[in-house]
This record gives structure tokens, C-alpha cells and sequence, in this order.
């Protein structure tokens, strides 16, 4: 079973509130964390992404992608904020992605494909190649898996 827990790392309970909505909509499992307590959190649940806000109490996001990189460098981290900020500003951090807040839903889900594992989108019965979006088969009927 594919691991769908996020942390969410955002000093606005508002924007964390938002974040959690649109990820639990998209079937992940949301998690809240904060820049103090972000290390543990990685080492115990092991999350396959962090969402870090930029702007921190007394840190930076981009510092606590660095940090959650030298602990669990296969943790997908992207950085979020509601101003406009470049990768090419980041280029020595290993950052994954800047996200723009607020962010809808579809965008999110677009975000969340490119780095979850890729679906099977063949039937398991009649062996036809069929679309992301569809729950049964167009082909033979067979209800296929509920996707994110």
C-alpha cells in the first residue's frame, strides 16, 4: 500500500486548515506539524511529502527543506507561499517545487500526480488502456479501483 501521508508545515491556521481540506478531498492523509517538532514528526511517520511554508516564526521553509532532506532525502518537500518565488532563487536548495498559495484543488491534484506512483490504467479484465478519470470500464463495464 502506497504511503499518502503529507505534513503540512505552516505557522497560519488558516492556510493549514485549507491545505488539509484539499488533501484530504484528494485521499491523502493530511498531517500538521511545525518547524520545531518537523524533524520528529518526518522520523515517525515517514511522510512521502512535507508542504513547508516559506515565512516561519523563527526559521525559514527553504532551511527546513534542508534539514528534512539530510534526515529522509527521498521526502518529496515543496515549498509553499503566498508571494511569487522562483526555483532559480533556490537553485542550491533541494527543494522539489514552490507551490503558490492559495492553491485550488485541481492544481493541487496536479502537484500530487507527479510524484505519486503511477496508476495502472489498464482493465484487469479486458486488457484495454483506459483514462485516469473513469471508474468502470468503458469497455466490458468491470468497476475498476476509486483513484485520487
Amino acid at each position: 500500500m502506497e504511503n499518502r501521508d503529507v505534513i503540512i508545515v505552516n505557522d497560519s491556521k488558516f492556510e493549514t486548515r485549507i491545505l488539509k481540506d484539499i488533501l484530504f478531498k484528494l485521499g491523502m492523509n493530511p498531517l500538521i506539524s511545525d518547524e520545531y517538532m518537523i524533524l520528529r514528526d518526518i522520523k515517525h511517520h515517514r511522510p512521502f511529502m512535507v508542504i513547508v511554508n516559506y515565512i516561519l516564526e523563527d526559521s525559514t521553509g527553504d532551511r527546513i527543506i534542508e534539514e528534512i532532506k539530510r534526515k529522509a532525502p527521498k521526502t518529496v518537500c515543496i515549498l509553499s507561499s503566498s508571494n511569487l518565488l522562483l526555483m532559480k532563487d533556490f537553485s542550491s536548495s533541494p527543494i522539489d517545487q514552490i507551490m503558490k498559495t492559495p492553491i485550488t484543488i485541481d492544481k493541487m491534484k496536479e502537484i500530487l500526480k507527479g510524484y505519486l506512483p503511477k496508476k495502472n490504467n489498464q482493465c484487469i479484465k479486458c486488457g484495454k488502456i483506459i483514462q485516469d478519470d473513469f471508474n468502470i470500464c468503458p469497455y466490458c463495464g468491470t468497476q475498476l479501483k476509486i483513484r485520487a
